[in-house]
Formats: C-alpha cells, sequence, structure tokens
C-alpha cells in the first residue's frame, strides 16, 4: 500500500527551490537548441539536469506526489511561455509516479527513485508528439522530419535521463553522509 505522508513548509520549500533550479538550469540548455528543429533534442539537452536534480529533490523528499509538485511549481512559470510545456511536464510527472508507485509502493529504495527520475523526462516525448499533433495541428511528417534522428536522440534522451538520475542519486548519498541532504 502507497503510504501518503504529509508535506511540511520545508517540504514545499525544498521543492519549489528545486523548481527555480530546474528553470535556471533549462534557460542555460534550451537557447542552445531551440533553433534545430529535430524532435527529441530539447528533451535530450535537458534529461541529465532534470534526471539528476530530481533524484537529489527526491532523496530529500521521499514522498508520492513529490515530482508532480516540482512540476506544478516549474509549470506555473512555464505557463506564461507556453501552456503546452505545462501540460507536458505535469502530465510527464504524474505518469512518472504512477508508474513508479505502481511498481515499487513508494520511494523507499534508491531504485524506485531512479525510476521516477529517469523516466519524468522520456514520458514528455510521446506528450510532446501528441499535443503536436492534436493542438498545433502538425502532421507526423511534419514533426518527424528525420526518423532515424528522432529515434535516435529519444533513446539518447533516456539513456542520459537514467544517468542523471543516477549521478543525482550519488551525489545525494554524499551529501547524506556528509549531513548535509537529511530526508
Amino acid at each position: 500500500m502507497i503510504a501518503f505522508r504529509k508535506y511540511t513548509v520545508r517540504d514545499i520549500l525544498f521543492l519549489a527551490v528545486l523548481a527555480a533550479v530546474l528553470l535556471l538550469v533549462g534557460m542555460l540548455t534550451m537557447p542552445l537548441v531551440m533553433a534545430v528543429d529535430l524532435f527529441g533534442l530539447r528533451n535530450l539537452a535537458s534529461a541529465p539536469l532534470y534526471g539528476f536534480f530530481c533524484a537529489i529533490g527526491l532523496l530529500r523528499v521521499p514522498k508520492p506526489g513529490a515530482l508532480t509538485l516540482v512540476a506544478l511549481f516549474l509549470g506555473t512559470v512555464l505557463l506564461m511561455m507556453s501552456p503546452l510545456m505545462t501540460l507536458n511536464h505535469i502530465i510527464g510527472a504524474l505518469l512518472a509516479e504512477g508508474i513508479t508507485l505502481l511498481i515499487f509502493r513508494g520511494y523507499r529504495t534508491k531504485t524506485s527513485i531512479l525510476t521516477v527520475c529517469g523516466l519524468f523526462i522520456p514520458l514528455t516525448l510521446p506528450l510532446s508528439l501528441v499535443f503536436n499533433l492534436a493542438i498545433n495541428g502538425k502532421s507526423f511528417a511534419e514533426i518527424i522530419t528525420y526518423p532515424l534522428y528522432s529515434v535516435l536522440l529519444s533513446l539518447g534522451t533516456v539513456a542520459l535521463s537514467f544517468l542523471g538520475a543516477w549521478l543525482g542519486l550519488r551525489l545525494g548519498r554524499e551529501l547524506e553522509k556528509a549531513g548535509v541532504l537529511k530526508s
């Protein structure tokens, strides 16, 4: 059974700061890839950083719904730029948490944190495709202009997302040992 524990004000503030860090990281990486119109490239650029910081965040606040809260905080700022990005992040976080909670029933293990953080950005890939098809009225061929590159970028997104989450867990463990990061 999934145990839903109460969030403290410190938990909420930590997750809000984490969302701000992710927003800053996105502001650093997105200008580098925005001009290139390859499906999956933007996700690839952000995947390791999101995986990394989300893993550290969930080590500190290992409660169901924590990743969704981060996505909601991030989404409130992204809403001003693009409502689709907001939906993409929130639904991606809900799906990642849903899958992980069905398998692990919580975030008690490092594997469960690795899984939810590793799945978050890769799950936004199919959502981006669906949103572009349904809302922007683009055809599949307009979105996936280079299918081989799109497949490689999507696989790279998955690999880099899990690598970032693994590195975040490694650093988080060291921060826990040093007494800097307490859950």
